[in-house]
C-alpha cells in the first residue's frame, strides 16, 4: 500500500500536483529572463525565432527569423525582425532594424496619456492608460515592449485573438504610434490657443 501511495504521489494522483512548466511559466512572465544585452542605453530582447525553409529549384535552403525588442525604460522602444543562415547573423541585422525603427513613446505619470487602438493583419490591440499601482496588465509580447518602453502602469487587450508573436508586436507599436500622434496634435492645440490669448492681450 505505500509503495501504491508513493507513486500515486509522484505521479501527480491525490497527492500534490507536480508542475512540470514552472520555469516556462516564470520566462513568459519576467523578459529579463529573455534579455541577450543589457546597456546603459538600450536593453535587447528576443521576441521570436523561428526556423524557415524556402524551396527553389536547387532544393530546400534553410535559414531563421528573428525578431527582436529595444528599449530603454525612458519612452524609446523599437522593433526589428530580420533573417540569416544562423541565429547570431539573424539577431545582428535584427538589432540594426529595430534601431532604425525606434519610436518615442509620451509616458505621463508613469502610464500613456491617451487610448488607441493598433491593427497589423490580423492583430489588433488596445491600450488603455491605468492609474498609479495598477501594473502593466498584459501578456506576451504586449508586455515586453510595455516594460522596455518603460510604461509601469497600463492595460492592454488582444482584440483578435491572434497568437502570431510578430503581428502582436507590429499591432502594438501601431497603437503606441497612434498614441504619439495623438498627444502631438494636443501639444500643437495647446501652443495655437496660448499664442491667440497672447496677440489678443497686445
Amino acid at each position: 500500500m505505500n509503495m501504491n501511495d508513493n507513486t500515486k504521489k509522484r505521479s501527480g494522483f491525490g497527492g500534490r500536483k507536480t508542475s512540470f512548466n514552472n520555469s516556462k511559466k516564470e520566462d513568459n512572465k519576467n523578459p529579463s529572463t529573455r534579455i541577450i544585452e543589457k546597456n546603459a542605453d538600450f536593453d535587447q530582447l528576443i521576441a521570436d525565432v523561428r526556423r524557415v525553409t524556402r524551396v527553389t529549384a536547387g532544393g530546400k535552403h534553410m535559414s531563421f527569423s528573428v525578431t527582436i525588442l529595444i528599449g530603454n525604460n525612458k519612452g524609446k522602444v523599437g522593433l526589428g525582425t530580420a533573417k540569416g543562415v544562423d541565429v547570431p547573423k539573424a539577431i545582428d541585422k535584427a538589432k540594426k532594424e529595430a534601431m532604425r525603427a525606434l519610436i518615442t513613446v509620451p509616458i505621463v505619470k508613469d502610464t500613456i496619456p491617451y487610448k488607441s487602438e493598433g491593427k497589423f493583419c490580423a492583430s489588433r490591440i488596445l491600450v488603455k492608460p491605468a492609474k498609479e499601482g495598477k501594473g502593466v496588465i498584459a501578456g506576451g509580447v504586449v508586455r515586453d515592449i510595455m516594460i522596455l518602453a518603460g510604461i509601469k502602469n497600463i492595460t492592454c487587450k488582444v482584440l483578435s485573438g491572434s497568437h502570431n508573436a510578430i503581428n502582436n508586436g507590429k499591432a502594438t507599436f501601431e497603437a503606441l504610434k497612434n498614441v504619439c500622434k495623438i498627444y502631438e496634435l494636443e501639444n500643437e492645440k495647446k501652443n495655437l490657443k496660448v499664442e491667440v490669448k497672447d496677440n489678443n492681450i497686445e
